[in-house]
């Protein structure tokens, strides 16, 4: 089963979340929106 990634602040689905005190990389085209919560940083895909 899937775990869906729904972000606390804006309640939308990300494509990434990232925990506090870990570090990720990302190669992306485009705009990405990064909210980031006591639960970590989460980063959603824009068009």
């Amino acid at each position: 089963m899937m775990t869906s990634n729904d972000c606390p602040s804006c309640e939308v689905e990300a494509f990434r979340h990232v925990p506090l005190g870990e570090t990720t990389a990302i190669d992306t085209i485009g705009r990405v929106e990064i909210c980031v919560t006591d639960d970590g940083a989460y980063f959603h895909g824009t068009r």
